[in-house]
């Protein structure tokens, strides 16, 4: 009986030690995230981050951390793949709605959703899962506009110390309330800042550039529009290349 116990105390003590297989497979995705920052191709850091993140879900598919970076590098690389740089897996909409089955409690997960799908409910729910995540914000801000509900949106959309994104979200709720005069003197308000997400290093300043030139579009200013479209246009946006082909 004294022999069982030891072997059962043993094998007890072995269980316990054994690391968490799921805490060292997403540390070697996160090594990956830690790379965006200094990396000269951050979209490609974002295409080992997507891939990384889904071959591990499979192993670990109740990371809601992994399922956050896996929808996040398919919506990032969706527009300059034309849809395709996750078509092994199912493309982004698929992704997406995977992460939300399986991270249903994610404020980043549903922030994703909430932009994918245009949804402001899903928008609503990031933003009730965790009120501090600004992301979160943003998207219930930018979905308003969309719906038509400016007011509500620009009282969502409060600026923090972070001055870049939020100014973004406002002047992408002004523009779309037809409001670009106000719209032009919020996208000159953005200033380089630590993205609230992870982002490639380019978007928030074609995002700027994409938004005042559509404001200043809209007001009857051409040279200075096409001046900051090209300038959006060169840097991704497909909207301001589609202006300029007009």
């Amino acid at each position: 009986m004294r022999d069982l116990l030891i072997a059962f105390s043993l094998c007890a003590a072995v269980t316990v030690a054994q690391p968490d297989p799921c805490a060292n497979l997403e540390s070697g995705v996160e090594a990956e995230v830690q790379r965006l920052p200094m990396a000269k191709d951050d979209l490609g850091v974002f295409r080992a981050i997507g891939d990384r993140a889904i071959d591990v879900l499979g192993q670990c598919p109740q990371s809601a951390r992994l399922w956050y970076l896996a929808a996040r590098s398919a919506e990032v690389l969706e527009i300059w793949s034309s849809g395709q740089a996750f078509a092994a897996y199912g493309g982004l909409n698929k992704i997406v709605a995977d992460a939300l089955s399986h991270a249903p409690y994610s404020a980043p997960v549903a922030t994703v959703a909430a932009r994918v799908e245009g949804s402001s409910s899903l928008a609503r729910k990031a933003l009730t899962l965790d009120p501090n995540y600004q992301p979160a914000r943003r998207a219930l801000a930018e979905t308003l506009a969309k719906e038509g509900a400016f007011d509500e949106a620009l009282r969502v959309a409060t600026v923090d110390a972070r001055r870049g994104p939020m100014h973004l979200t406002r002047a992408r709720v002004l523009l779309a309330a037809k409001r670009p005069a106000d719209a032009v003197r919020e996208a000159k308000k953005i200033t380089p800042s630590q993205p609230d997400e992870l982002a490639p290093a380019g978007d928030m300043y074609r995002d700027a550039q994409e938004v005042l030139g559509f404001a200043l579009l809209a007001l009857h200013r051409p040279a200075e529009a096409r001046k900051a479209l090209r300038a959006a246009a060169s840097a991704g946006s497909v909207a301001a290349q589609r202006q300029l082909a007009k």
